[in-house]
Parts: C-alpha cells; sequence; structure tokens
C-alpha cells in the first residue's frame, strides 16, 4: 500500500530560507551601494552646474567669483555681488571623491567670464574612476571625461 506525503519535510524548509536569505543579503548589499554611487553622481553633477552657473553670473554681473577646495572635501564658490556682497555656495563632497593631489585650492573666474585653463581630476575610490573637468581658455566652457 502506498501513502502520499503532502508536507514539506524540515530539510527542504531549511534549504528555502537559505536561499531566500542569500538573495536577501545580495540585494540589500546592492541598494547600498546603488545609493553612494547615486549620491557621487549627484555631486558631480552639482559641481559641474554650479561651475557653469558662476561663469554665467561673473560674465553677466562683471563680478570675480572663486571656486574653493577645503581639505574636508568641501567646495565652496564664492560669488561677489553687487555692493561687494558674497553669496557662497557650499557642498561636502562624498568621502568616496577626492581631488588630485596636486590640484590647486582656488581657481579664480574672472569678471569677463573668463578663466585660465586648468583641469580639475576627482578620484573616485567607489567606482574606481578618475573624473576629469577641463575649463577651456577664454570663455569658461567645462567639459567633463571619466577615466
Amino acid at each position: 500500500m502506498k501513502t502520499c506525503r503532502t508536507g514539506t519535510t524540515l530539510l527542504e524548509v531549511v534549504i528555502g530560507l537559505a536561499i531566500f536569505c542569500t538573495l536577501a543579503t545580495v540585494s540589500l548589499y546592492n541598494i547600498k551601494d546603488f545609493q553612494a554611487r547615486v549620491e557621487e553622481k549627484q555631486s558631480l553633477e552639482w559641481f559641474k552646474n554650479t561651475f557653469k552657473t558662476a561663469f554665467n553670473r561673473a560674465y553677466l554681473t562683471g563680478q570675480e567669483s572663486k571656486f574653493i577646495i577645503e581639505e574636508n572635501n568641501t567646495i565652496i564658490f564664492d560669488m561677489r555681488g553687487n555692493y561687494k556682497k558674497t553669496k557662497q555656495i557650499k557642498r561636502k563632497l562624498p568621502s568616496s571623491l577626492s581631488f588630485y593631489e596636486n590640484s590647486r585650492n582656488e581657481y579664480k573666474i574672472y569678471g569677463s567670464g573668463e578663466a585660465s585653463p586648468v583641469t580639475i581630476t576627482v578620484n573616485s575610490t567607489l567606482t574606481h574612476r578618475k573624473y576629469i573637468y577641463k575649463i577651456q581658455m577664454g570663455w569658461g566652457e567645462i567639459i567633463d571625461e571619466t577615466a
């Protein structure tokens, strides 16, 4: 006489639970990594857009601006306005980003909207990439490259 088994064994439940936990752990790790990558990308886009804004503002107002890199990974855009009022825009970059050690700490944008040609390199420990920003001579256009 045959007996039909309708339930699952403890071994099958343990194997299913192990597979589920492994998949959950891997996906949670990837979500954390994804969030860090998004934060890094947003910071680099902010840097590029704010640099363009500083150039445009210098050209339109005729007042010089400065771009300052502080040692604690903070970027400051110091934009002068009318009556010597200063507008500062600060942002701390994620710890995974760092500026190339031979980079200058201060860049000047003249009141005509021009700047000296310079290359700014940002290293990423998260993606293991170098982000290169080249400021063109004359009208300060910023060109980004990834190495």
